[in-house]
Order: C-alpha cells, then structure tokens, then sequence
C-alpha cells in the first residue's frame, strides 16, 4: 500500500465520522431486529449466479476489537484471526457480492482503481472510526468511475487476511478482488 493510500485509510479510520443521516448498506434478505443479530445466529447467505451475497449484517455481525502489539519481540505479533468467527473465515476465497458506500483510495487516469466498499457513511465529516468488520478494501485490475453517497455492488473473490502498515498499526482484516462494481442507489 503506497503512502498516499495509507493517509487515506488512516483518515478514515482514525478520524471516522457520522454525516447528518446514517445511511446503513445492510443484506435485505437477512432477518431485520432493533438488537444486533451475531453472523453466527444468521441463516447461511444466498448465493446468486454463484455469488455469495455478503451484507455488512454478517460481515460487521462481531464485536473486532483492536490489541496493542506486545513490546517483546520474542512474543508473537497480535493478527485478530482469533476475533473472527469460523462462519465468516469459511467465506474467504469465495466469489461474493457486497453492498455498501465507496470511498476511493487510489485513482489511476481519473478511476478509481482501490476503494473502501463501506457499511455507512460514517467517514465524512464528525464522528467515530468503522470497526474493521465494517468495510472491506477493494482491488481492481480495471478503474470504475468514483460513487459517492450512493450504494455500490461489488463483486469479487472475497479474502480474509488481517493487514498492518509499516508501524504496525491494523489496516484492515476484509479485502476483495474486485470484478464488477454496480451502483444500485440510495
């Protein structure tokens, strides 16, 4: 991840923020409650066209907690491996579909070629940072126009694989090799 990326990607974690409207990109097949459903408790997702549909209901569906790394070099360095449930490890390496709010990281000849697909628009302005389990890096070999303030559909090969920058601090724990990026709207 080149420099620009990461300041990026830092900003938008560590600053976060909430805009006028929390707008949340949530699976519409899933079960809807006023508590939060653990992903463990939800139904197997639907698979369309051979795309598991992956909403941020199962996704962010866990509490991710960040740990500081152990000052011991001799200790093993901290991953959060062990804070994702089983259910959501058995999805890595699938094609998968997943909706949410695209904040681009990379731009290449104007397209956007590295986005946050995000559950809300929680990184605009005041606020609080997502939790990992609430966005998913996306790569693309071909640029798409940038989408803002809309809900996009990517899909992809969806990975699991905690990532850290130079200083050790947690990037990420979702990414996805992006294949396709539609908007569907509001």
């Amino acid at each position: 991840m080149n420099p620009a990326t990461r300041f990026v990607l830092a900003a938008a974690i560590g600053l976060g923020a909430v805009t006028a409207h929390r707008v949340v990109a949530q699976d519409t097949s899933a079960p809807t409650a006023d508590e939060p459903v653990s992903v463990s408790d939800l139904p197997p997702p639907t698979v369309v066209k051979g795309y598991l549909q992956l909403g941020f209901d199962r996704l962010a569906g866990f509490d991710f907690v960040i740990k500081e790394q152990p000052t011991n070099q001799k200790l093993p360095r901290w991953t959060g491996q062990d804070q994702i449930p089983d259910v959501v490890k058995n999805w890595a390496g699938k094609k998968a579909e997943i909706r949410g709010f695209m904040l681009p990281l990379r731009l290449e000849k104007g397209l956007v070629t590295e986005f946050l697909v995000m559950r809300d628009l929680s990184t605009c302005c005041y606020g609080s940072a997502p939790s990992m389990n609430h966005f998913v890096v996306v790569k693309l070999a071909k640029g798409v126009p940038s989408v803002s303030e809309k809900i996009v559909k990517v899909s992809g090969t969806f990975q699991i694989n905690t990532s850290f920058d130079a200083f050790g601090i947690m990037t990420g724990i979702y990414q996805m090799a992006g294949e396709k990026v539609v908007e569907v709207g509001e």
